[in-house]
């Protein structure tokens, strides 16, 4: 189980990455200022590109070109780019919640306005109800409206968990070593022993105990500091080669699963209140393979558009480097179950042949085919939620491919 979401989180932050990549803006269309596509586009006197809302408040406090340093006045100096505006325009990037769903391709100059009514929004949770990082025993307080959100920050700030997490472990083992260093360290100072009677120089000799006492002390907190720098790196390292080795066993087992995969879907509830709140919302899996070198596909589950007390699940083609080794269109078996956690005779399970005449199991054109195939009604949210399908805010769906 453990194994099948370290797959969804990797894959999610892949999506993330992925999202990003698309976004970017080339270097021309890029603002300076606030280094994204060019909103409003100006051209300077001397040469250079701003977004007009960025250039003017510059101005207004520094009458020089943020890139030269070149003299400029707002109301002679400034002109509106209009053969830029026009190719920026001409460019497609994909709306920045592509990783919730929504595939619509926009003008970057168009993106901000789509935001505003995209239906594929995170929902506006309360503070307490908004999700925590997972690294927050070790100090990060971020919270996040949805999963790919905090999947975007596990990815960005993977450095600022390793620090955190390294300094906790410093402190237990400081923790833990200095009751047993202390006593050592009396010992090898004398600390503890009794003056002799008689001593004519007690007071010379206890100053000498003090300072032995003090010098090991400073050498143990050396020794400590090393340690634990040493630590830091061993940990370092241990997490890059456990961050390698999941990705590396995510990709084996999508691809060798032999067309029997387990999609552990979680934080079930709060998609489900998502999907209610929007029926367009939809969630996929991961790409799994039915062979090695066999067909790539995915799960989509989301609520019924017909009706939303059910839930659809359908399956998806997914565009391989080896398509054209395939016969197409895709011809097979394929099972869809919704897996009890607590007794498998309550599962409820459908079996259905492709049609090969629909566009769904075609030869992919893009990374997803967008036509899918399966159950629009598959399943009552109610009999779901009822009959004990959910556990740890989890549910399971089972899909077994079988090509013939």
């Amino acid at each position: 189980m453990a194994e099948n979401a370290s797959i969804k989180n990797e894959l999610l932050a892949q999506e993330s990455s992925i999202a990003d990549s698309i976004s970017a803006p080339e270097a021309r269309f890029e603002c300076p200022i606030c280094l994204n596509w060019l909103r409003d586009p100006v051209l300077t006197s001397c040469g250079h590109r701003f977004c007009r809302r960025c250039i003017q408040p510059w101005l207004e406090d520094n009458p020089t070109c943020p890139v030269d340093n070149m003299k400029l006045q707002k109301d002679h100096d400034i002109f509106p780019d209009n053969f830029t505006r026009r190719e920026i325009s001409q460019h497609r990037t994909k709306c920045p919640n592509i990783v919730r769903g929504c595939y619509e391709e926009l003008s970057p100059l168009d993106v901000e306005a789509h935001l505003i009514i995209c239906k594929f929004n995170p929902p506006q949770l309360p503070d307490n109800e908004k999700l925590r990082c997972l690294f927050v025993d070790c100090g990060c307080e971020e919270k996040f409206e949805d999963e790919p959100e905090r999947q975007k920050h596990l990815e960005k700030d993977m450095q600022r968990h390793l620090t955190l997490m390294s300094q906790t472990l410093s402190k237990v083992v400081i923790n833990n070593t200095s009751s047993t260093s202390a006593s050592a360290i009396a010992q090898q100072a004398n600390f503890w022993d009794p003056q002799p009677k008689g001593e004519q120089n007690s007071n010379f000799t206890s100053n000498e105990s003090i300072d032995a006492l003090l010098k090991s002390l400073y050498e143990k907190i050396v020794i400590l500091e090393q340690k634990s720098r040493e630590q830091d790196i061993i940990i370092s390292n241990m997490s890059n080669q456990i961050a390698a080795t999941n990705l590396a066993m995510s990709k084996i087992a999508l691809r060798h699963c032999n067309g029997c995969y387990l999609w552990f879907i979680n934080d079930i509830k709060n998609k489900i209140n998502t999907m209610r709140n929007n029926t367009y919302t939809m969630f996929y899996s991961p790409g799994f393979y039915s062979s090695p070198n066999g067909y790539k596909l995915c799960v989509r589950f989301n609520l019924s558009t017909r009706n939303n007390s059910y839930i659809a699940v359908l399956v998806h083609m997914m565009k391989t480097e080896h398509d054209n080794a395939l016969d197409w269109p895709f011809s097979g078996r394929i099972s869809v179950s919704i897996v009890h956690p607590n007794d498998p005779n309550k599962n409820i399970k459908e079996t259905m042949m492709t049609r090969p005449e629909l566009e769904a199991f075609r030869q992919p054109v893009q990374e997803l085919n967008t036509k899918g195939f399966g159950y629009t009604e598959f399943a009552s949210l109610e009999d779901i939620i009822e009959q004990g399908f959910i556990d740890a805010n989890q549910l399971i769906i089972k899909v077994q491919v079988q090509p013939v």
